[in-house]
C-alpha cells in the first residue's frame, strides 16, 4: 500500500471516529441527568416551586477543595433563571457533611441548570472528592 494510500486510510478512520464521537456525546447530552430523574419522579406539577436538600458527604481532608469548587458554581447558579435559593452548608457535626440547599421556580429550570457549564465542571471536578453518592431529597411547601 502507498504511502498516499495510508493517509487517506487513516483519514477515513480518523473521520470515522470523530463522528462517532460527536454522536456518542449528542447522545449524552440528550439523557436526562440522574438528579433530574430523581426530582422528576417526586415533582406531580413540574411548573411549581420545589425544594431540594443534597446531603454529601466528602472524603477526609477534602472539604476546602470541595467549598473552592463549588464558589463559581454558586455564583453561577444564583444567576440563573429559577433559581430562588442556592447555598452550600457545612455540617457543625460532621466536618465532611455537607447539605447543598437548593429552591427552584420549577422543573424546567432545574433541567436548564443541570445542564450549564458550571454545573458539568462542578459535578466532574467533585467526583474524586465525594465518599459516596449525594443524597437528594425533594421538598414542597407544607399544606401543598
Amino acid at each position: 500500500m502507498s504511502i498516499r494510500n495510508r493517509i487517506a486510510s487513516f483519514a477515513i478512520i480518523l473521520a470515522g471516529l470523530f463522528t462517532l464521537a460527536l454522536h456518542s456525546s449528542a447522545a449524552a447530552q440528550d439523557k436526562p441527568h440522574p438528579i433530574f430523574e430523581t426530582v422528576k419522579a417526586k415533582v406531580k406539577d413540574d411548573k411549581k416551586p420545589f425544594t431540594m436538600l443534597v446531603h454529601i458527604k466528602v472524603k477526609d481532608g477534602m472539604g476546602a477543595k470541595a467549598e473552592a469548587a463549588f464558589g463559581p458554581a454558586i455564583k453561577a447558579t444564583l444567576k440563573e433563571k429559577g433559581c430562588l435559593r442556592y447555598e452550600l452548608n457545612r455540617d457543625t457535626d460532621s466536618p465532611t457533611g455537607y447539605i447543598l440547599y437548593e429552591r427552584w421556580s420549577s422543573l424546567p429550570d432545574l433541567d436548564a441548570h443541570l445542564k450549564t457549564a458550571h454545573i458539568t465542571k462542578l459535578l466532574a471536578d467533585l467526583g474524586d472528592l465525594l465518599a459516596g453518592a449525594p443524597d437528594v431529597k425533594v421538598m414542597f411547601p407544607a399544606g401543598e
